[in-house]
């Protein structure tokens, strides 16, 4: 709400709190980014960077980036006094003992008395007209900053030191102000200087050039000079400024503000000084926590004040910071609001309204009168109150909060409410214990109970109320927020969700509206209400007359922080408050701010006052400028690379479209923005090409990997929580170029390779093929003539003559029924003999047939004498099992024909069928003839038959050497087969 028309009293009481705010600051020190807590020189870079000269190394801290120098690296010595860049934008830097060191960005190149320098002790540097001018214990040198050598050095004629404390310029003339001796004007002719005395003033520990005033610190006062009166050797009294202790650095913020940095030397007096508009008085800013200030440097760009101290490190200030810091001699304040124009402030130890401040004494007291005057009236623990202790002393009270209802100021504490006029004056005290109370519609209080119902109050004075049981599911329970809107009160339940109050209680989550349940905090945001719960997530929700809808959820991950302490709005931005800052956000835009800007937790309160919201917090109250800081603008203006590694190599030359082989595909890019004032604020992220995904970028790195061929255009998109604002812009392009091996020369003779290579393979193939052809012909003619020769063997002429000459025998003896049975088992074998040929297999069953008519017929010839057997194993069937065709048969003939001569007396012919193992059977034909001797009788026909077999086997993928054993001894003779 806009308040106009401020009382006199008010306005008047506003400008001096404002005068007394100072922009909050951070400090950097040993345990962040120093080597050293004493800061003797600092420097704002043309870049943006700032330089740090301390006791111990020089340190460059750019955004998050931080480097640091020492001798190892190339300084002359660790102790630097004094920096300055000259009119190339090229650093130099005055170490205390050793000389100045040029510093190109890569390396530092020293310069000493041994070079010519005048002393190595070196307090000032000044750059004027392409020349260095060195100010040191002892004199004055000046350094070519071209060629990087002294070209002049000069010193008082006398014995006298001449300290040098200050350098300025006016009129293209260079003057010198000294701690002893006076102000100097240095003429320089050619490689010779001398120096003018023009002013006897002494004691001087800096001098600062303002427009054409001249300001000497001198102790305890600063001297005002004319710098004309000066250089014209006029004697005029300075106008003096007085000042507790001594000034020994200067710097302007802007036209009108000029700082000090002080230090007493002996004396705990000095400080950061701050001047006022017309220069006539000082005074200092308290909040800084070190009284010896030795430096002081100022970012035109950021608008930061850099203080460097002797003990206690660097101090940055932003003196355009919407944010204010206004201390308070009260303990912690835990509540702030303004009601009706007053400014309210709730503290651990009282109430102030207006600057009047009301302790907790008047509390007890007021408490005390009501106690003594209505023993009768006091609520009790039987009627469902929250007792309260009445003898908690003043000491001891809890202050909780503020509300305020249409005309009155509600303070709630542990011992009751009170209740006051907007200006301040008491009303009434109610012994109610509650910790959160509202207002209905009609400004009837509403007392909630943690262990109990509610009332609500038709007469607070009296007492007179209504009581909603716990009982009743409408009956808001474990409240711990609550908002008056227009038309309604709202209640938030920690464990029931939301209620509202509008003369009748409902429940949203009884009467399924809205299924939330465990709710904190709630505001209003424009035409709706911003409810959040015990998870962080935040529901923007539309709760007008006739709906009641979430319109927006804001996840908790989208808001920095796990617990949120309040909700507050300005202007459709939502305002919430985490243990890590706050944050704004108006859906297009999400501002955060914290610690970095300066703001402390915990915060406990809020409340927007003309455009300003105020916290109340441990550290007294904060006041932020929501004008300026919704609309700050945007402070990135570019994006570039500090580092780009190909192949883990450092390229020194970045093209702006790079061209790289196919093998140097990984790429580390470091990057940063231009200086930003709060750089912790910024998130990077990246893609490849403009169809690609965002990614988020740790460090301000990018790392890729095994990238493949192709055109890339990397972009970063930099999400500045500072200012809301996103920048966007090209990082690198390049392209990674295709491999030999793809490219189309290579894949058009690697096509045409291949095709000679296929067609060569497949003319291979045919050929082979053409030959494997011919084989399979010539094997299949020859397997055809080893059947015929087989048949042949089998039905030799001899069997076949033997065995007509024997029917023949039989028909001449009138053996009519012999030769015709002889004659039927003939034909059968001469029938089997045709069909088995046929076959490369037949079964065992069909085999051992033939094979017993074939012995029957033999046997007739020896007039059936040979006793012939068949074992057969009774785990084989015959039936299932196959053998070659006509393979046993030729064994069995060569014994008929050649083992059985008339000696041997009972001549035995065995055939045994076993099995040999699960794949292999045994087939062992045995004779008890005349075996070794038999072997010299064979006839070449029988070896060509066992030949055949041995080539028949070979042919059926039998290996001969394994299958087939002949033994012959001097008992008979044995052929095994295993088939």
């Amino acid at each position: 709400m806009k308040i106009t028309n401020l009382p006199i009293f008010f306005i008047a009481l506003f400008g001096f709190l404002c005068a007394a705010q100072t922009s909050p600051f951070t400090q950097y020190n040993t345990s962040s980014i120093l080597p050293n807590n004493t800061v003797r020189a600092l420097y704002v870079a043309h870049d943006g960077a700032l330089w740090i000269g301390t006791d111990n190394g020089l340190v460059r801290k750019y955004n998050t980036t931080i480097n640091s120098y020492f001798k190892e690296d190339g300084l002359p010595l660790n102790n630097i006094w004094a920096i300055t860049e000259d009119a190339n934008n090229e650093l130099w830097v005055g170490t205390y003992g050793e000389g100045i060191a040029h510093y190109d960005g890569e390396k530092f190149t020293k310069i000493s008395s041994k070079q010519g320098l005048i002393h190595n002790e070196i307090t000032h540097l000044f750059n004027f007209q392409n020349n260095l001018y060195i100010g040191t214990s002892n004199g004055v040198s000046i350094v070519s900053t071209a060629s990087k050598k002294v070209i002049a050095s000069t010193k008082a004629t006398t014995d006298e030191v001449i300290r040098i404390s200050g350098f300025f310029e006016f009129n293209k003339e260079v003057y010198v102000t000294t701690y002893s001796s006076g102000i100097f004007k240095l003429s320089r002719k050619g490689n010779h200087v001398d120096l003018q005395k023009i002013s006897d003033h002494s004691f001087i520990y800096a001098a600062h050039q303002r427009n054409d005033s001249l300001y000497l610190s001198n102790k305890k006062y600063i001297s005002v000079f004319a710098i004309n009166d000066v250089i014209n050797k006029k004697i005029i009294a300075p106008r003096i400024i007085e000042n507790q202790s001594i000034v020994w650095d200067y710097v302007e913020t802007d036209k009108e503000t000029l700082y000090g940095g002080a230090w007493g030397i002996f004396e705990d007096d000095g400080g950061l000084i701050r001047f006022n508009k017309s220069l006539t008085n000082s005074s200092k800013i308290s909040e800084l926590p070190s009284s010896a200030v030795l430096s002081l440097s100022y970012d035109n760009l950021l608008k930061n004040l850099y203080v460097g101290t002797k003990d206690a490190g660097l101090f940055e200030f932003s003196t355009s910071s919407p944010i204010e810091k206004i201390p308070s001699s009260q303990e912690k304040m835990v509540d702030i609001s303004y009601f009706k124009n007053q400014s309210i402030q709730l503290f651990t130890s009282g109430l102030q309204i207006n600057g009047k401040f009301i302790n907790s004494s008047f509390f007890k007291e007021k408490q005390i009168n009501y106690v003594r005057n209505n023993q009768n009236k006091l609520p009790k623990y039987e009627d469902f109150f929250y007792e309260l202790e009445y003898d908690t002393p003043a000491e001891k009270i809890v202050f909780y909060n503020i509300k305020t209802s249409e005309d009155a100021l509600w303070i709630n504490t542990s011992i009751g409410l009170y209740k006051f006029s907007p200006y301040g004056a008491f009303e009434s005290y109610l012994p109610l214990h509650t910790l959160v109370f509202d207002f209905g519609p009609s400004d009837e209080l509403i007392e909630t109970n943690p262990y109990h119902g509610l009332r609500v109050y038709n007469n607070d004075e009296k007492l007179d109320y209504t009581y909603y049981p716990s009982t009743l599911l409408s009956t808001p329970t474990d409240v711990v927020s609550t908002l008056k809107g227009k038309n309604k009160t709202y209640l938030l339940s920690v464990f029931k969700g939301l209620f509202t109050y509008d003369g009748t209680f409902k429940s949203l989550l009884a009467t399924d509206v809205w299924k939330e349940k465990k709710l904190r905090h709630i505001t209003e945001l424009e035409n709706n209400i911003a409810v959040s719960n015990e998870a962080g997530d935040v529901f923007i929700i539309d709760d007008t007359k006739n709906t009641f809808n979430v319109i927006r959820t804001i996840h908790q991950k989208e808001i920095r922080g796990n617990t949120i302490f309040f909700l507050n709005h300005y202007k459709g931005w939502l305002i919430v408050a985490t243990e890590k800052g706050i944050t704004f956000s108006s859906g297009k835009r999400q501002l955060f701010i914290n610690e970095e800007q300066g703001i402390k937790n915990p915060v406990y309160a809020s409340t927007i006052y003309n455009d300003q919201l105020l916290l109340a917090s441990e550290f007294g109250k904060y006041t932020i400028d929501l004008n300026k800081l919704l609309n700050t603008p945007n402070k990135i203006d570019g994006i570039f690379i500090t580092s780009l590694n190909i192949n883990d190599s450092i390229v020194s030359n970045i093209s702006p479209r790079l061209q790289l082989e196919y093998t140097e595909n990984n790429l580390s890019i470091a990057m940063e923005t231009n200086a930003h004032p709060f750089p912790q604020k910024l998130t990077y992220y990246y893609r490849i090409n403009e169809n690609s995904s965002w990614q988020k970028s740790n460090n301000q790195k990018i790392d890729l990997r095994f990238l493949k061929p192709g055109a890339y255009n990397i972009n970063v998109r930099v999400n500045d929580a500072y200012t809301g604002q996103l920048f966007e812009g090209q990082l690198l392009s390049f392209t990674i170029a295709l491999p030999f091996y793809l490219k189309w020369w290579f894949l058009l003779l690697t096509g045409l390779f291949l095709m000679a290579l296929v067609y060569l393979y497949f003319n291979r193939i045919r050929k082979r093929q053409l030959i494997q052809y011919a084989l399979e012909i010539a094997t299949t003619k020859h397997i055809e003539e080893l059947k015929t020769e087989a048949l042949l063997a089998q039905m030799n002429p001899h069997f076949i003559f033997n065995a007509l000459n024997s029917i023949q025998h039989l028909v001449m003896t009138n053996e009519n029924e012999r030769a015709s049975v002889y004659l039927n088992k003939f034909s059968k074998l001469v029938r089997a003999n045709l069909n088995n040929a046929q076959r490369p297999f037949t079964s065992l069953r069909e085999e051992l047939d033939y094979l017993k008519v074939y012995c029957e017929i033999e046997n007739e010839r020896h007039a059936n004498r040979i006793a012939i057997v068949f074992n057969i194993d009774s785990q084989i069937n015959p039936s299932e099992v196959e053998i070659p065709t006509l393979i046993l048969q030729p064994f069995l003939e060569n014994a008929f024909v050649h083992a059985f001569p008339s000696s041997i007396l009972s001549p035995m012919l065995e055939l045994t069928v076993t099995v040999f193992n699960a794949h292999l059977i045994s087939y062992e034909i045995k004779d008890n003839g005349i075996g070794a001797l038999s072997k010299l009788k064979r006839s070449t026909t029988t070896s060509k038959g066992i030949s055949l077999i041995k080539e028949r086997l070979h042919f059926l993928n039998y290996d001969v050497e394994t299958s087939l054993n002949v033994d012959y001894s001097e008992n008979g003779s044995t052929i095994t087969l295993l088939l």
